[in-house]
């Protein structure tokens, strides 16, 4: 059972299929090197020079600071000299290097590092230190690039930039977007970290010597199947950033081919072997096959990352002065590929699956805290979330009422359920079949269910409105092809619908994505291929369901979910 105060039951729940992959993740036994790049720093090092040794003096044994000097030609490298002097024993060092760029020093710093994780930041600590220490265990918990990120449902700006740098740091995104890095939000945010075994895959094909490099760096992680993880954290603007918005910004816009080629090249190297998860699955709507297949599409897929986005939206636009505190639980998450979307601090994420295999696979691939169990019968303390996520969960449920009033029963006083499902009976086909539903809705009756749960909605709309049209006519006209009796993943991946992709239809997704997604939370949209509804508990007791005493055991392994980010492949077919 979770309590309020933590998550540490969840964790031990997968500890024994995750322990080679994960040990040392969360306890911080893991050596930490931090670079920092340096040019014409001498003023800034006095204001952050002291703050960046006490953070590093802090870290686990055999953790270092690099403070990489770029080429200065005023006194800043004796000033790091001097800095250093003066705090024997801490554990840091000064790389010298001939003038070529931050995205040249900052990758130095990094190869010359013997620390398990390695991280770097800005010397103007732009991102808190205590900020970085978030992104930092991001890193640790899971094999991916973890990023700041300043534009999540979880993000707080304290002191935000000039709104002409805003405007155009907003439209350079949208081309990094739409070229080299969908689905990234925040490619500049100067905090990033990862393991060293990472940073050894993505390295060598970075070729990018200025400010373009962190572009470069997240666009050869995608190519290289590398996840990107961005966490929410706090940010103040320095108004003594060495960017300069004219100058630099075009020569950022005029390196974007230079990406694009880069990482297409390394693209075309062979991907990274799967990281290997327990077999055992408890039953459920799909087969093990379907189960792997979802899982390796959950981050790449772009109706999942659509449906993270609009989520997310959704969150940020209901979440008043609560934002994101408190643990946010996704159930029935699958291998928890859009929860690590949601923008939501990743040491408060947890995912509750039914499915073991992709419970395993939320831990080791994402870092997500991660349990077996059931959507009406939730192993948590009553009143201890703040959200619960029922993404494409309830449709495959004979009984939805029993999960949404087990939803109410955990949410803390004021908390949120947010519940996507697929929409329009008129749609339903052999897929909605073949993935395992029971109903498609409208408006009306997804209301109907979250007040008979005790429920008050905030938001209910209708989203991938742009998606009906092709959705409709690829249903009526779909050849046997998909539904022809083979086995192989080519069938499969057509019955789930993850064989609608290319590169041009993820672009354009992600372009009409971002437009809906002006409208999700401010107005109610008449058609789409899903419902996605915020609720709040309406005032009185709710009806007691499932374990609601301290201590009470998880359920036991083989309690299946029916249920989870399934994607619901028909909604992209």
């Amino acid at each position: 059972m979770v309590g309020p105060g933590g998550w540490k039951g969840v964790r031990c729940a997968v500890a024994s299929a995750t322990s080679s992959e994960r040990s040392g993740a969360g306890d911080r036994h893991r050596s930490l090197g931090v670079v920092v790049p340096v040019y014409e720093e001498e003023e800034r090092l006095r204001d952050y020079g002291k703050a960046l040794l006490a953070f590093i003096a802090d870290q686990p044994p055999g953790s270092e600071l690099v403070l990489v000097d770029d080429g200065s030609t005023d006194g800043t490298a004796a000033a790091v000299e001097r800095l250093l002097a003066d705090a024997p024993g801490v554990p840091a060092r000064l790389l010298r290097r001939r003038h070529a760029g931050k995205g040249a020093a900052v990758a130095a710093g990094l190869r010359s590092l013997r620390t398990d994780v390695g991280a770097f930041c800005d010397l103007d600590l732009s991102t808190p230190l205590d900020q970085l220490e978030l992104v930092v265990r991001a890193a640790e918990r899971a094999p991916v690039l973890a990023i700041g990120s300043r534009d999540l449902t979880g993000s707080t700006l304290l002191r935000r930039q000039s709104r002409l740098r805003e405007a155009l740091g907003r439209t350079y995104n949208r081309l990094l977007q739409a070229t080299v890095t969908p689905g990234v939000v925040d490619t500049q945010c100067g905090a990033k970290a990862a393991r060293l075994t990472v940073w050894r895959a993505i390295l060598p094909h970075t070729r990018e010597h200025g400010f373009a490099w962190d572009a470069e760096l997240i666009a050869v992680a995608l190519a290289r199947g590398i996840e990107v993880h961005e966490v929410p954290i706090e940010w103040r603007h320095d108004d003594r950033s060495k960017v300069r918005v004219g100058r630099d910004g075009l020569r950022m816009v005029a390196a974007t081919p230079r990406i694009w080629a880069r990482a297409r090249s390394a693209r075309s190297l062979p991907a990274p072997a799967p990281v290997a998860a327990s077999e055992a699955a408890a039953p459920g709507v799909f087969d093990a096959g379907n189960a792997e297949l979802l899982a390796g599409a959950d981050r790449t897929h772009w109706w999942f990352r659509s449906k993270a986005a609009f989520v997310a939206t959704a969150l940020r636009r209901t979440g008043g002065a609560r934002r994101a505190r408190g643990w946010l639980v996704d159930a029935g998450a699958g291998s928890g590929g859009v929860t690590a979307m949601l923008g939501w601090r990743p040491d408060s994420v947890a995912v509750v699956e039914g499915n073991v295999t992709l419970a395993v696979r939320a831990t080791i691939e994402h870092g997500l805290a991660a349990t077996q169990g059931q959507v009406d019968r939730l192993p948590l303390a009553t009143g201890s979330v703040e959200v619960v996520c029922l993404l494409d969960v309830i449709e495959h449920l004979a009984d939805p009422i029993a999960a949404l009033q087990e939803a109410r029963r955990v949410l803390a006083p004021g908390g949120r359920l947010v519940v996507n499902v697929p929409a329009h009976g008129w749609l339903w086909s052999a897929a909605d079949e073949v993935l395992g539903h029971h109903r498609r809705y409208d408006r009306r009756g997804l209301r109907h269910e979250l007040d008979e749960a005790g429920f008050e909605p905030e938001v209910i709309t209708h989203v991938f409105s742009w998606l009906v049209a092709p959705v409709w006519l690829r249903r009526r006209f779909r050849s046997a092809r998909a539904g022809g009796g083979s086995d192989g993943d080519g069938a499969r991946r057509a019955q789930l619908g993850l064989d609608a992709t290319s590169p041009l239809l993820d672009r354009t997704a992600l372009v009409l994505t971002a437009i809906e997604r002006q409208l999700v939370g401010r107005i109610s949209l008449p058609l789409g291929t899903s419902i996605l509804a915020v609720a709040r508990p309406a005032p009185g007791e709710p009806r007691p369901l499932g374990p609601s005493t301290p201590g009470a055991p998880p359920p036991a392994a083989g309690d299946g979910l029916h249920g989870g980010d399934r994607g619901d492949g028909g909604e992209h077919e």
